[in-house]
């Protein structure tokens, strides 16, 4: 025989309309029947488990047999005493009460309104077939729902309404935080990445057992799905009562809804996104708008002539597309919260940023950056290039070429860091400029070019490498290359002899000098 508790069975059709007055600590015991009591002589037919439903009309009169009927009934081994007071009875017996709190035996009050069978046939549905969900409980609470969400109160009023509806803790958590959602009083364990695929799958809710603060609850969870990706989940906590099947028709019209929910968030993230964007291209690339009309557009960024900016962009490993990564680990949202007035928004597949800032503070902002986002982004390898502060608009655009450039550069640089400083790169800056010209090469192979032809294992260029390093000290470059000081000369005068250089003259030392720094750049290639 199926069985409901006592708790659950008064979430079902009307008898949640119904009020427990006395016996509360027996709520939970279990329904397997419903009899209907308008006999004196019930008891004795009993088998045990049952929800009595009765007027008291039967024993009007018998003061006697009122007293006695809870204790009674418990032996009988009943599960509960429904009472829809007779018209001339004003209130439940003071007797049944007080032995009904003194047994911990469950006497419910029915009201007027609620007749025998609106309580009898949902729970025996239930009874005898635990997989039916009933159309009017779904009907009400689809409704409920439905009408929530049209009235568009937001989640935190959506959450207590589902709730309400199966009177059991609800949370709502999403995979995105510029999607908001009500933080629960005690911390809820994050599902895993297998739970989450096994839901994406499913599209369905999902019974599990999950963690909230420190005891293992039962729970439903129904996934969010949007566009076929989950996006987070609602789920119903069996912190109060066991859940029904009801619970979980509830919970996946809930999931349907906010999947629309979440998608109309989505599309308002993805404009307001795409207008940072566009005003960015604006900023950075259009050269035929004026200045005064990029500061216009830019007021709601915080864009004016005075203030100092530098540009940062971000560049990760091609272990994962960079729009996945942002996508996966939200830069913006992590970025926002630290610096709610950073301009963020993707220039040329990188994530680029324009910040108001101070000289003084830039070292210290690029180490947060990169700090933050490796602990966001699972230790992806990111790189940071930055521009040099400016003024206005117009130093925003150098300050990003210059950005744009330091990344470019970091990728050919041996031994680069993961922050990399335009105004740093020396050299470099004009060098990057020629990487594409003929005429960088040519200078190369004019130079360094011969040392590999005539020394491929490249013991020459170590020895440059090392030797102005050392500015040129001799005996400090020997040590460091564990050599004897004779053998370094031995060397460098191979290196005049093979280049047509003199290290002791300044411009055939420049050139030299100059060569060792194409080499840095092209030794990637």
């Amino acid at each position: 025989m199926m069985s409901i508790s006592l708790r659950n069975s008064m979430k079902l059709g009307k008898f949640s309309e119904c009020e427990v007055v006395a016996g509360h600590s027996g709520v939970d015991r279990i329904i397997e029947n419903i009899t209907i009591m308008e006999v004196p002589d019930i008891v004795k037919w009993l088998k045990g488990r049952e929800l009595i439903l009765t007027s008291l009309f039967a024993i009007k009169n018998d003061k006697d047999a009122q007293n006695l009927l809870i204790q009674r009934l418990s032996y009988a081994g009943a599960t509960a005493l429904a009472i829809k007071p007779f018209e001339s009875m004003e209130d439940i017996p003071e007797g049944i009460i007080n032995s009904a709190n003194k047994l911990g035996f469950p006497v419910i009050r029915i009201p007027e309104q609620v007749k025998y069978l609106d309580i009898l046939s949902p729970v025996m549905h239930h009874i005898f077939n635990e997989k039916v969900v009933l159309q009017e409980d779904l009907e009400q609470a689809t409704n409920v729902l439905q009408e929530i969400s049209l009235n568009a109160q937001g989640v935190d009023v959506f959450v207590e309404n589902v709730s309400t509806i199966t009177k059991n803790l609800v949370t709502i958590e999403s995979e995105f935080s510029f999607i908001k959602t009500p933080i629960p009083e005690q911390s809820v364990s994050p599902l895993s990445e297998a739970a989450k695929h096994e839901l994406s799958i499913i599209k369905r809710p999902i019974r599990y057992e999950r963690k909230y603060g420190d005891e293992l609850v039962p729970c439903v969870v129904a996934p969010i799905i949007v566009d076929g990706e989950y996006y987070g989940n609602i789920t119903c906590w069996a912190v109060k009562n066991e859940h029904l099947t009801m619970d979980l028709a509830i919970l996946e019209k809930a999931s349907s809804l906010l999947s629309l929910e979440f998608l109309r968030l989505k599309v308002k993230y993805d404009m307001e996104q795409q207008y940072r964007n566009d005003f960015m291209r604006e900023l950075l690339f259009n050269e035929s708008i004026s200045e005064n009309d990029l500061i216009e557009w830019g007021t709601k960024y915080s864009i004016s002539k005075d203030n100092k900016y530098v540009c940062f962009l971000l560049d990760e490993d091609e272990k994962e597309n960079t729009k996945q990564l942002i996508r996966k680990a939200e830069v913006n949202a992590k970025l926002l919260t630290e610096w709610p007035k950073m301009l963020i928004g993707m220039i040329r597949n990188r994530i680029c940023m324009i910040h108001s800032v101070d000289e003084r503070d830039l070292k210290e902002t690029c180490e947060k950056i990169i700090t933050n986002l490796s602990t966001q982004l699972d230790g992806h390898g990111l790189t940071l290039g930055v521009g040099e502060v400016y003024k206005g608009p117009l130093g925003i655009r150098k300050s990003f070429f210059q950005a744009e450039q330091a990344l470019k550069l970091t990728k050919r640089i041996k031994d680069s860091k993961n922050i990399i400083y335009y105004e740093e790169l020396g050299a470099f800056r004009l060098l990057g400029l020629l990487i594409e010209k003929p005429e960088l090469m040519d200078f190369y192979d004019e130079t360094i070019g011969k040392l590999l032809k005539h020394d491929p294992k490249g013991e020459f260029i170590k020895t440059l490498q090392a030797f102005f390093y050392h500015n040129e000290a001799l005996k400090v470059t020997a040590e460091d290359l564990y050599i004897h000081v004779n053998t370094l000369k031995y060397r460098l005068k191979r290196v005049e002899e093979i280049t047509n250089c003199d290290l002791r003259m300044s411009e055939d030392k420049m050139n030299i000098f100059i060569g060792m720094k194409i080499h840095e750049l092209i030794q990637k290639e």
